[in-house]
């Protein structure tokens, strides 16, 4: 069994500053360090991550899930078995999902309001934290022996659940719950609440792991997972920019920047020389160099000078994508069942989530600027 490690560091939250020599005015930038998880009255902790728990192996959301149930547990003085409890069913009834919705039925524990003893009203139950306290108030009101009742776990679980479906479906997660419980538990502490701190702009984007999830201003929902977190940082990190203006050669590893002359043309026309935001290479360009990784300018030399190029057919998140010699744009990969992409498109548009377009001059092939499932 792999067991998730957890770190706590003291005082501040942790940063990891790295620092960059740009070419143009030699300015410099800091790099943000990795995601820190904190829990009110403790030191924050690193975040978590995948593993695997008496063979099901967890997404890193799904770690955060388990950690933040394990964490309401122990703030409530909920022994090591109502917590193995609580994780068997929230596995059966979301799959450690808090966003899981069914009917009336919402989040990690599937709860309808009220609920048994009015406890889960006055909350959000995609509110992991919240959520499990309501499980927990159900638990102790309910069956306040639980710890030394004779009963197995998944007979305990359905006298909080009371689901129509019976209490053997909790039976098949016990192996599961006791191996995260017994991984995590006895732990520096699991956190309630994590906080990416190495995505900066304007959207606020969601990076746990190796996994992407799309804000609302992508215009498409879903959860994109790359094959390691730095690239998954490069993704996060260009679509905190949505929404941002082009602008001709606008964009270095600070952000976006003022955009240039192209000499009366179709740039010259929208004014990008007046205008804050990125070109399509400048935002490829400050993406991958939040996680340390510089890319050439323009657009084409980032084909051209890539150590890895693979068909599109082969295309993983995070790779960049090519038209002609004029137009490169970051792959996020299928999603809701389309081929999509983070472009800054052209001029008089706004950095954006679009279609990959396969026809024109669409050269047909992916560039890997990170290869490899590395750590960040």
């Amino acid at each position: 069994m792999k067991k998730l490690l957890l770190f706590p560091v003291a005082g501040i939250s942790l940063i990891v500053a790295g620092i960059l020599l740009l070419s143009n005015g030699r300015a410099e930038a800091t790099l943000p360090g990795p995601p820190t998880c904190s829990v009110p009255g403790a030191a924050p902790a690193a975040p978590g991550t995948g593993g695997q728990y008496a063979g099901v192996t967890l997404s890193p959301s799904q770690v955060d899930v388990a950690r933040t149930i394990l964490g309401v547990a122990k703030g409530m003085s909920i022994t090591r078995r109502g917590a193995t409890i609580a994780l068997q069913t929230a596995m059966q009834e979301s799959k450690l999902d808090a966003h899981n919705d069914s009917g009336r039925a919402l989040g990690a524990f599937q709860q309808i309001a009220p609920g048994p003893y009015r406890a889960y009203v006055g909350y959000d139950p995609h509110d992991t934290a919240a959520a499990a306290k309501g499980f927990f108030t159900v638990l102790t009101k309910q069956l306040p022996g639980y710890d030394t009742d004779p009963r197995p776990n998944h007979e305990l679980a359905q006298a909080v659940q009371r689901s129509g479906a019976g209490a053997q479906k909790y039976a098949q997660w016990q192996p599961f719950a006791e191996a995260v419980t017994g991984a995590l538990y006895d732990g520096s502490g699991p956190p309630l609440k994590c906080v990416d701190q190495s995505i900066k702009g304007p959207i606020a984007v969601t990076v746990h792991g190796n996994e992407v999830t799309l804000p609302p201003q992508a215009g498409v929902t879903g959860v994109i997972t790359a094959a390691s977190p730095p690239i998954a940082k490069a993704i996060g990190s260009g679509l905190a920019w949505l929404g941002t203006p082009y602008a001709w050669g606008g964009g270095n590893a600070n952000g976006p920047t003022k955009g240039i002359s192209d000499n009366g043309g179709e740039a010259d026309k929208h004014g990008d020389f007046n205008k804050v935001g990125f070109d399509c290479a400048g935002l490829t360009f400050y993406s991958y160099a939040q996680v340390g990784v510089m890319l050439t300018r323009p657009s084409a030399t980032q084909l051209t000078k890539a150590k890895t190029v693979v068909q599109f057919s082969q295309a993983q998140p995070g790779d960049l994508l090519f038209w002609g010699t004029h137009h490169v744009a970051l792959y996020l990969g299928n999603v809701g069942g389309k081929q999509m992409m983070l472009e800054a498109p052209q001029s008089g548009d706004v950095v954006k989530v679009s279609n990959v377009r396969t026809g024109g001059d669409f050269r047909g092939v992916a560039a890997r600027p990170i290869t490899g499932a590395v750590n960040a």
